[in-house]
């Protein structure tokens, strides 16, 4: 489960950091599978899935995933697997109601990023068509902020739903991709981030397919002297991979934009196969998108150049 391991170390990477409206029905972000009632001061997001006050910090982000994402998930879900993420557990996960799901879980714990704690409540939910996570972070002592209560009597509302095609989630993601390259759509994430690949299955694992990765921001981009040492962090954030090497770095001007591109090196974790991993990021003022090609070293000048164009395709809404 490479790709499902690999593109939920990307969304963590993103959420750590999240500056992140009140409705008495259930709200489903971007038109996603699921949905709740979002609690007093919560607004919909217009930069990820989910719901946010960013006056004061808070965010709930709901994260779609393929249903056979359940099991390798729910085997980390607890105070153990967790920890490894950089949440530290209140206790064990309790059984939660949620309206269409088959098993849902609930965690709460907290989470220190940048110097600031959060309290964090995550619900995995498993469904017939989907498996999903609702998260929710709300750093301490923020004045009027919602209290545990508020937070599950939101929680208790979450509800599944037939999903929409994934040709509505990608109209609805705050990027545009001008052109694939050829690769094919696979899944669109926490309506953030976008997967491709090429091949017969959409989870590919021990690198036996390009991957493709377009993840765009959950928090406020850079700083323009800040944006190569980002770009190498989140470089070598990835995981799924392993020995990761950057090989080349740049950076350029063009189409109103910065470019940061980076490529070199890797193994995958499972089957230790060599790859090759390239990064091109776009930033903006106060945004940036940027994607990720994981394929086999053996097949790099197969898939290298046409990621460069697909990438290079990236525009911000």
């Amino acid at each position: 489960m490479r790709f499902v391991t690999l593109y939920l170390s990307v969304l963590l990477f993103m959420l750590v950091g999240i500056q992140s409206g009140s409705a008495q029905e259930k709200v489903f972000p971007g038109g996603s599978g699921v949905g709740l009632v979002p609690p007093s001061g919560l607004v919909l997001s217009t930069s990820f899935s989910g719901f946010e006050d960013a006056a004061k910090g808070t965010s709930i982000v709901v994260t779609e995933l393929p249903v056979e994402a359940y099991a390798p998930i729910a085997a980390k879900f607890n105070p153990e697997g967790l920890r490894e993420t950089g949440i530290e557990a209140a206790g064990p996960p309790q059984d939660w109601p949620v309206e269409g799901a088959v098993v849902s879980k609930l965690i709460r714990g907290s989470q220190t990023a940048a110097g600031i704690k959060y309290r964090k409540w995550i619900v995995l939910v498993g469904a017939k068509a989907t498996t999903a996570m609702v998260t929710v972070q709300i750093p301490d002592g923020v004045a009027g902020g919602l209290s545990d209560a508020d937070v599950e009597n939101a929680l208790r509302t979450i509800a599944v739903r037939t999903p929409p095609s994934l040709e509505e989630q990608i109209a609805a993601l705050p990027f545009k991709l001008a052109d694939t390259a050829g690769f094919r759509p696979v899944r669109v994430i926490a309506g953030a981030t976008y997967l491709l690949t090429e091949g017969p299955n959409d989870v590919a694992a021990n690198s036996s397919q390009p991957m493709v990765i377009i993840a765009s921001n959950l928090n406020t981009a850079p700083e323009p002297a800040a944006r190569m040492d980002f770009a190498k962090q989140a470089f070598a954030s990835l995981t799924g991979i392993k020995d990761v090497r950057s090989d080349n770095e740049t950076s350029s001007q063009a189409d109103g934009a910065e470019w940061v591109e980076i490529d070199g090196s890797a193994k995958d974790s499972a089957s230790d196969d060599p790859l090759y991993v390239a990064q091109i990021a776009r930033f903006e003022t106060s945004r940036y998108v940027r994607a990720i090609l994981i394929v086999r070293d053996s097949e790099k000048d197969k898939f290298s150049d046409r990621f460069r164009k697909l990438a290079k395709s990236m525009t911000i809404n």
